[in-house]
């Protein structure tokens, strides 16, 4: 009998110590987008404080590790977005994150809702591109993703297609949710020491949102730019090698039939 409760009175003791750790946690990894009281933002990001599917230990682990997309309900709110799954938290951290939400679930939220930031998406374009450096040293969105219609080849490939990313990732105030706090690996990994600021966050939504409701550009619009540019390019190298072929030593044999045509 004494066996069966060692488990129980381990557990009873660890849980105060797993909500500690998982509200680290939750601050490292969740209250970019979900808040820090795990408030949310209306029609954007669902709240977790007050949440029942909070206190469903498997199904945030799961959620935590695999991401998930909407639609779904909360407290009579539909939320449509996407939650990108984040591996880079262990199952054991994830569960940790639990532990905290399950002492979060039996109350309100604590204050206010944020306000959602309004971006100037003029300013959002410029920094995508490029043409204007972010204040913290960060690569442009160019170089690893690309929108339909911008930009002369479209931009890089490593990363997913941004055109309809205000549609996927829950509005401006998703967007700028996620963009100040990453929860993808490898854009966290390349923003490490170098954040958006909240105004660059929210002009580079305002921006995606803007590009979303626009009538989107053909594939073969970049098949034409791509021609274009190798034509471009081979011009560039028929004229190099024709300069170098000009100013190459001269052999014995040209040099006599110059003097000769003399």
């Amino acid at each position: 009998m004494k066996r069966r409760l060692y488990p129980l009175v381990l557990a009873f003791l660890l849980a105060p110590t797993l909500a500690q750790e998982g509200k680290a946690l939750y601050g490292q990894f969740c209250a970019g987008c979900h808040g820090a009281e795990a408030q949310g933002i209306p029609g954007a990001i669902p709240p977790l404080a007050g949440n029942p599917r909070a206190l469903d230990e498997t199904h945030v682990v799961q959620v935590v590790r695999q991401g998930l997309s909407g639609p779904l309900e909360v407290g009579g709110v539909t939320y449509n977005g996407v939650m990108p799954p984040m591996p880079q938290v262990s199952e054991a951290q994830a569960r940790a994150i639990a532990q905290y939400l399950k002492g979060l679930s039996g109350a309100e939220p604590q204050g206010p809702a944020p306000v959602a930031t309004q971006g100037d998406p003029a300013l959002g374009r410029a920094l995508y591109l490029g043409q204007r450096p972010l204040q913290n040293g960060g690569a442009p969105c160019q170089a690893c993703h690309t929108v339909a219609g911008l930009g002369f080849l479209g931009g890089g490939s490593l990363g997913k297609d941004l055109t309809d990313a205000a549609k996927r990732l829950g509005g401006e105030a998703g967007l700028t949710a996620l963009l100040t706090n990453p929860a993808f690996p490898v854009m966290r990994e390349a923003y490490k020491g170098k954040p958006l600021t909240e105004a660059e966050a929210a002009a580079l939504a305002a921006f995606l949102v803007q590009v979303s409701q626009e009538t989107p550009r053909p594939s073969s619009l970049y098949l034409g730019r791509f021609l274009v540019a190798g034509v471009f390019l081979l011009g560039l190298l028929l004229i190099y090698q024709a300069a170098v072929w000009q100013l190459r030593p001269k052999s014995l044999a040209e040099r006599i039939r110059s003097q000769l045509r003399r």
